[in-house]
């Protein structure tokens, strides 16, 4: 069915096919053709993408746990970042992509005051590292590609109620999610930002900040109500949201990518990335080492 569907689709619009990884291969039935490298190489026809997870420094507690971070408007953290941007200019992205919404005006408009000097940043990731990054490689304007969705957990609490043996499943929650923020605290108040942007976006701590969904949540489900796996699913599809905006901001096969985002989306927006035919990972870790 819905290969018929697929085939009335590409007939309905005059498309011999829809363009699929496979196109730029020969394929012998009964080969499984070898998936592309996840990282980028030197002659890579991919779009190239950057992903640096940050903590929020702008203390917003927008979220369920939130790091207090200390001032990043002092002399000594703006040396800091300022050496994090200059490492990070070595990516040579061609466009820099941001965690405000896709089609807002104003964080652009806010980006060329920056740039025409009307506007001082502030203490937010965004403007810190994103605004920076992109006025030291001259770009003319940044890209929101952020999807806003809230996460309601309301059915969760509520088939917990009706069923207390659950609770047992996020009893965890609060000393995981306060052990997460002790944890980039201390980072941060012994270290620098570089090295702390380092350290949440190695392997293991990218893989920890996605653990805690599945361990906490996935598991809350009674008979067929499934509100663990729907709060989860949320989760995914907000960042299957953000990961489709790549694509709406992403029109040369020259692009260069770089996404500075919350450290909570980066294990889905790396998983996506690597698994897409048409983006490759770019490692962070040797931008962000110091």
């Amino acid at each position: 069915m819905h290969t018929l569907l697929l085939a009335a689709v590409c007939s309905a619009f005059g498309l011999a096919a829809l363009p699929t990884a496979a196109t730029a291969q020969e394929l012998e039935p009964g080969v499984v053709p070898p998936a592309p490298p996840t990282y980028c190489g030197a002659e890579d026809a991919r779009i190239e993408v950057l992903l640096v997870g940050s903590y929020h420094m702008s203390n917003p507690g927008a979220d369920r746990f939130n790091l207090e971070a200390d001032d990043v408007l002092v002399p000594k953290r703006q040396a800091e970042i300022e050496a994090v941007v200059e490492r990070l200019a070595a990516f040579r992205p061609t466009k820099v992509a941001i965690e405000k919404p896709l089609g807002d005006t104003a964080w652009p408009a806010r980006y060329r005051a920056y740039v025409d000097g009307a506007h001082e940043l502030e203490r937010r990731e965004t403007e810190q590292i994103g605004f920076r990054l992109a006025r030291r490689m001259d770009h003319e304007t940044v890209y929101p590609i952020d999807v806003r969705m809230g996460l309601d957990d309301g059915p969760l609490g509520r088939l917990v109620g009706e069923n207390p043996e659950l609770g047992r499943h996020l009893a965890g929650l609060q000393e995981y999610g306060e052990w997460a923020m002790a944890t980039m605290g201390k980072l941060l108040s012994e270290g620098t930002v570089g090295q702390m942007l380092y350290k949440i976006n190695t392997p293991d701590a990218i893989s920890w900040a996605n653990s805690g969904y599945l361990e906490f949540f996935l598991p809350v489900v009674k008979a067929d109500n499934y509100a663990g796996a729907d709060y989860v699913a949320a989760w995914y599809q907000r960042n299957l949201r953000i990961f489709s905006n790549l694509h709406q901001i992403s029109d040369s096969p020259d692009d260069r990518v770089f996404v500075i985002y919350g450290a909570g989306h980066i294990p889905h927006l790396r998983t996506f990335v690597s698994e897409s035919p048409h983006f490759c990972v770019e490692d962070p870790l040797p931008y962000l080492e110091e």
